[in-house]
């Protein structure tokens, strides 16, 4: 990050140079910054929406386009002719100084933006209010691990011959994990019979992926018709599942009817890490 000392005595050397350096200090942390929520059009904050009596307003507001930051001043509209559509139009703003010399310069640069209509166009200075994003939607997927990682389950036949694969990953930002699966018992016969069903381990996650509570979840029967238990009393349609505050990951599988040797569960949750 670009600074300056300015603590050293002798009558500091102020020229334009070290102004512009200034300058590149504050705007390049400002767009390293915005680039968290995207290249653009992203709104930074306000230009909420709102619609009284016909007419359609859009709020002041900040938005990040083009590796600047523009302030939007709030408009509104009635009705859009028909080809057109709600575009962002930024006006770049001039201003002169008058120099040492005699001369003058265009210096003082600044630009605003508000509401037209016309056609969709994307321009340096204009893009359809519909193109933009939310800075917390790409910030948010930057949050987020881009792949899977995965555990591979198999379960001794005596356990119910349980195979499959177990996918997860962290969402960084909201602090929670994403687990989903699908699991076959190929041998459910072997399950603990009713009403003693047990919870059969499926594997251990690694650090960081596991909760610092007990936290459960439901698988569901993977085919769309159900099974009788053992006991040919209840309807399989959802087993209980739990990851424990060690990272192991278990499943209460529920022995079927006898002429059911095995069947197959789904789940898809997302479990708090906090």
């Amino acid at each position: 990050m670009k600074a300056i000392d300015f603590t050293h005595a002798g009558g500091f050397p102020l020229t334009q140079d070290e102004l512009n350096y200034l300058q590149q200090a504050y705007t390049e942390c400002i767009n390293a910054l915005a680039l968290m929520g995207g290249a653009g059009p992203v709104l930074i904050n306000g230009m909420g929406v709102t619609v009284s009596g016909g007419a359609t307003t859009i709020a002041n507001g900040w938005f990040f386009y083009n590796g600047a930051m523009v302030q939007f001043t709030s408009g509104s509209y009635t009705t859009i002719p028909a080809g057109d559509v709600v575009l962002v139009t930024i006006t770049p703003h001039v201003t002169s100084l008058t120099y040492n010399d005699g001369s003058s310069y265009g210096a003082i640069l600044n630009a605003s933006a508000t509401i037209t209509l016309g056609p969709s166009t994307t321009t340096t200075t204009q893009f359809p209010f519909s193109t933009l994003q939310p800075f917390q939607l790409v910030f948010g997927q930057n949050g987020r691990e881009t792949a899977w990682s995965s555990l591979a389950v198999s379960i001794p036949v005596l356990s119910g011959g349980v195979t499959g694969t177990i996918y997860y990953k962290k969402d960084l930002l909201a602090n929670t994990l994403h687990i989903r699966g699908l699991l076959t018992a190929s041998n459910a016969q072997n399950f603990a019979a009713s009403p003693s069903a047990l919870f059969y381990s499926m594997g251990t996650l690694p650090a960081g992926y596991i909760p610092n509570n007990n936290a459960y979840f439901t698988a569901q029967y993977f085919v769309s018709g159900l099974i009788k238990d053992d006991l040919g009393v209840a309807w399989i349609k959802q087993i209980n599942c739990a990851l424990n505050s060690i990272g192991q990951i278990s499943i209460n599988w529920i022995k079927p009817d006898v002429s059911i040797g095995g069947y197959a569960v789904e789940f898809n949750s997302t479990i708090p890490l906090d």
